[in-house]
């Protein structure tokens, strides 16, 4: 009798659970360099993502739109933007997230021209309809740049350039829109922030290695694939960004800051956005209660729209940003002997809020 239920055991014989221990033991290092190999892949394509096409465009809305293809000065990438004029004389330049494209933004291209505002939405380098670069390095400092031109270029523009200029970056978007405010030749003022930018880079990229694990080919979801993954993946998309001086400071900047966080965002979690508000003194930060990552629009949009538009509708009335005072001082930073390179922040640190109500940190 129990050799007759031995028989019927599902269970391997002991023999056959060593060998495939054994197996997996001996397969480890080599599953450890696949998913090195992969994270390194997929780092890569952060910036550079295959699949990030142009889907619907504003004429599906029944809006009337004009191409915009501005030319950069860094390196001479062409980017791909649509021009939707509005009612009012101000402007506001939407950038999207990573991964994505303008048309990821129709609906905030939407609530805003509603509002009479010409709209500017174009397509980040290696993104949608703009050109590509293969660059592996300076990623910050490239987005940056092309924000720049692309502001200029509005700002040049006989239909768009008479009144105000605005920026809505979303996600990784939001990093450039901080950094450009550090140009004295670009004249901003207000910037949305929505769903970033985070505050530890390093930390939120891991978490975004985290949230692919599933999609990744089975073997490599294993611990000894995935955890040089996550650390190769994180490593080499810090390196390629080459950030600095994060969060910058913004001495003599006088534009009004906005800083939006969805309170389920599983990438850029509302602390993450919340601590760089609170680098910078004055600044709002809300807390969508129901929205995830770039989607606040959406789960709270009566909220949404009456607290963009409302904060818009004030930076506009207060007027292009002021200069900067005699001694250099501003509300975001003290100026320092060099603006452009890393410097330790004297920042005060605020609080922190929790709920739906904005804050603003004075």
């Amino acid at each position: 009798m129990e050799n007759e239920e031995a028989m019927n055991s599902t269970d391997p014989p002991p023999g056959t659970r060593m060998v495939r221990r054994a197996g997996r033991a001996l397969s480890a290092p080599l599953d450890a360099l696949r998913g090195a190999a992969l994270g390194v892949r997929h780092a890569y394509r952060l910036y550079h993502p295959p699949n990030s096409r142009v889907g619907r465009t504003p004429e599906n809305k029944g809006l009337a739109t004009r191409r915009m293809h501005i030319t950069t000065t860094r390196d001479a990438v062409t980017l791909d933007a649509w021009a939707v004029p509005g009612d009012g004389p101000h402007t506001v330049v939407i950038c999207h997230g990573m991964e994505r494209s303008k048309s990821s933004v129709l609906g905030h291209i939407e609530m805003l021209h509603r509002a009479g505002h010409n709209v500017v939405a174009y397509d980040m380098r290696n993104h949608g309809e703009s050109s590509g670069d293969r660059r592996y390095g300076s990623m910050a400092r490239r987005y940056t740049s092309d924000l720049r031109d692309v502001l200029r270029a509005v700002a040049a523009d006989p239909e768009l350039g008479g009144g105000r200029l605005a920026v809505l970056g979303f996600s990784f978007s939001a990093w450039p829109a901080l950094y450009v405010l550090r140009d004295p030749g670009v004249a901003v003022s207000a910037v949305v922030a929505d769903s970033g930018p985070m505050y530890e880079i390093g930390t939120g990229l891991g978490a975004f290695a985290t949230l692919r694990r599933g999609s990744l080919p089975e073997r490599l979801r294993r611990a000894a694939a995935f955890v040089p993954y996550r650390f190769v993946f994180r490593t080499v998309a810090l390196h390629m960004l080459a950030i600095k001086d994060w969060p910058p400071e913004l001495p003599g900047v006088t534009t009004r800051l906005m800083f939006v966080a969805g309170a389920q965002d599983p990438v850029v979690g509302a602390d993450q956005v919340r601590r760089v508000a609170e680098s910078y003194p004055g600044s709002g930060f809300w807390a969508s209660q129901h929205a995830m990552h770039m989607n606040a629009l959406r789960f709270d949009r009566h909220e949404y729209t009456e607290r963009v538009l409302d904060f818009l509708a004030a930076a506009f009335a207060e007027g292009t940003p002021a200069a900067a005072s005699e001694d250099g001082t501003g509300p975001y930073g003290k100026r320092t002997a060099d603006t452009d390179g890393p410097s330790p922040p004297e920042r005060r640190r605020m609080p922190a809020t929790s709920g739906k109500e904005a804050t603003a940190h004075d």
